[in-house]
């Protein structure tokens, strides 16, 4: 090969290689325009409304813009761009990264952007890299309850303290009593050997739905998104002990709802759906209850207890006003530490048929009650297991599957119920009762 063979050899490498660059970006430059020529005419979007209920209010609040026109069409052409650069998304404020997330998905629908899932997953990353890594987030807690606020499954969760108290404000029109709480995502003054921050302490709950600035641009995460379940990365957690995710969440949506002071058609339904979902996981759950025993007893590999007849044992009673008699039970060691941590009570585990043994001299039992607070008078427990027994016996027996706070039959029926009650609401506004 000759001199001038091998320079003009590498030349027309180089040209070629030129050539083959300049194509795919006339290419891009294509799907750009063809993208932005399906999308003519199309305004940017504004923030979703805060949930589908409407209901008759008084003076109209109104979440302002948070994202000014001229920031729209700065930030808006980006969904034309076929790899958004991860550092320009550094920049943008949260409010503009969920306006970005927005418009990708409504352009999307009408027709497909160059680049969406790489860019959408790019975008929704640095979203929730910003919710794992906040100090403090502002969340919606329900005054009926006193647990973070629980609206169609999702919690509230806030980046700025205004954005939290306006959609307060909405949810007040629609008659939810919901106020604004300053959380720290992580507690440094938690000494405890187990740490639990704020959406471990959602685990326990059982809410793995979040909005984030709801009522504004948002964005809907999955609570294992920010943070593993605790038992899957913290070894130390004593499985022996029960935690009943799937029924705290159940309680608290029952309540909620209960006392949500609305008429819609179907309430009945809906509320009835959400209290038969309770009782189901009340009956197949297990139990924290305070004890003292006198005796042998035998304690079980998952915690249980096991008596023989030389055994005694005495449990911790709550007298109400008229002196009534209810048997305190525990979901799980956060609710029963609310009440006796470092009293002389010990933690035993029992199952709900367990309790109904225990209960014939009380009026019946509370659950949580510095919680939730369920109470199931004697009565209404024996029919729940009396019921829960024929239904047993109507499906042959079949072996009880496991339940998580969103996977089971009777989220089905919730879920449908709510449905039809929604679709109902929004017909037309309804009135207070």
């Amino acid at each position: 090969m000759g001199f001038f063979d091998l320079f003009g050899g590498k030349k027309a490498a180089e040209e070629a290689e030129a050539a083959k660059e300049q194509g795919i970006a006339q290419q891009k430059e294509k799907e750009m325009q063809a993208a932005m020529d399906a999308h003519a005419g199309m305004e940017w979007p504004g923030y979703p409304k805060l949930n589908p209920v409407n209901v008759n209010s008084g003076e109209p609040v109104e979440m302002q813009e948070t994202v000014t026109a001229e920031r729209k069409n700065e930030i808006g052409d980006m969904i034309y761009d076929d790899d958004i650069p991860a550092e320009t998304l550094k920049f943008l404020s949260n409010q503009e990264l969920l306006f970005l997330l927005t418009a990708l998905e409504v352009f999307q629908k009408t027709a497909p952007l160059p680049g969406f899932e790489k860019n959408h997953r790019k975008v929704y990353n640095e979203i929730l890299g910003r919710v794992r890594d906040s100090e403090m987030l502002y969340v919606l807690y329900d005054v009926t309850t006193g647990y973070p606020f629980i609206d169609h499954g999702f919690a509230n969760v806030y980046f700025e303290k205004e954005i939290a108290e306006t959609a307060a404000r909405l949810y007040f029109n629609q008659f939810r009593k919901v106020i604004v709480r300053e959380i720290k995502v992580e507690n440094p003054d938690d000494t405890s050997t187990v740490k639990r921050g704020f959406f471990d302490y959602l685990y326990y709950v059982g809410i793995e739905n979040i909005f984030v600035d709801n009522g504004a641009y948002r964005a809907r995460f999955k609570r294992n998104e920010i943070v593993a379940a605790p038992g899957d990365w913290n070894k130390t957690e004593d499985n022996k002990n029960p935690i009943n995710p799937a029924l705290n969440f159940a309680m608290l949506d029952f309540l909620e709802e209960l006392r949500w002071p609305v008429n819609y058609e179907k309430r009945d339904e809906v509320v009835k759906a959400k209290e038969m979902r309770m009782l189901s996981l009340i009956r197949n759950g297990r139990f924290i209850i305070p004890m003292q025993h006198e005796g042998p007893v035998e304690v079980m590999e998952d915690g249980m207890m096991k008596f023989n007849k030389d055994t005694k044992f005495k449990f911790l009673v709550i007298k109400t006003k008229d002196e009534k008699q209810f048997l305190p039970v525990f979901t799980d060691a956060i609710e029963f530490a609310k009440k006796l941590h470092g009293s002389e009570w010990n933690a035993a585990v029992f199952t709900y048929q367990d309790i109904l043994k225990f209960v014939q001299d009380k009026e019946g039992i509370t659950i949580n009650p510095d919680g939730q607070s369920v109470v199931l008078p004697k009565d209404r427990m024996m029919f729940l297991e009396m019921a829960g027994q024929q239904a047993d016996q109507m499906r042959g027996g079949a072996k009880k599957v496991p339940q998580t706070a969103g996977g089971n039959s009777e989220d089905a029926a919730v879920q449908k119920a709510l449905n039809q009650a929604m679709a109902r609401m929004n017909e037309k506004p309804k009135d207070v009762e």
